[in-house]
């Protein structure tokens, strides 16, 4: 299958999850996630604002900001899309109140946001319809994480719900990075072992 029939794929395979059963996954992949030695030993944690059909980020958010809020030396950074472009850059939240809907009715951080360039032990969540037993990911398809992973120097962590793994090789270009490391509401894989 191509790259387009296989988004096709697993976004029916997501949009036809019950939603009982989505919401049992988002808080078990939550629990797993902060429960984590990579999250418990990383110090910036790079997460995006989860859209209708990817695992629920919002319950790790509130993690993190309660975690912060209780003296954890800790940062939160989300992504905020570069206007006209491809590329999106980081910036520091401090509640839930400093989102706003941006690009692709995304929740983003407002533009009064502090942006954050250099990270400190940092751990990137990174979104996907479909991770491979390898950890190569099949995004939506515009890039934003691609470019942005290829210098990015800390743990990254896919987020997936266990009927969008895939044991077949994804599609992926010579510049495609995988991951360090998926949590599905099943499972904790360890893709790099030197990573974490």
């Amino acid at each position: 299958m191509t790259k387009q029939e296989l988004r096709k794929h697993f976004k029916a395979i997501r949009l036809a999850r019950d939603p009982h059963e989505k919401r049992a996954a988002d808080s078990a992949v939550c629990t797993a996630f902060t429960e984590s030695d990579v999250y418990k030993n990383s110090r910036d944690i790079l997460i995006y604002v989860s859209g209708d059909i990817e695992i629920g980020t919002i319950g790790i958010i509130e993690k993190v900001l309660s975690d912060i809020n209780n003296c954890a030396d800790k940062r939160l950074l989300c992504p905020r899309c570069v206007s006209g472009t491809n590329e999106m850059h980081f910036y520091r939240i401090n509640s839930l109140d400093d989102l706003e809907s941006g690009h692709f009715g995304i929740l983003e951080p407002s533009s009064e946001c502090e942006r954050i360039d250099e990270y400190v032990k940092a751990l990137c969540v990174v979104p996907a319809l479909s991770f491979d037993s390898k950890g190569y990911r099949l995004g939506f398809g515009k890039g934003f994480y691609d470019r942005f992973l290829t210098d990015f120097k800390g743990i990254t962590v896919g987020l997936c719900c266990e009927s969008c793994l895939t044991e077949d090789k994804l599609p992926c270009d010579e510049h495609d990075v995988s991951v360090d490391m998926i949590i599905t509401e099943k499972s904790l894989i360890k893709i790099s072992a030197d990573n974490i």
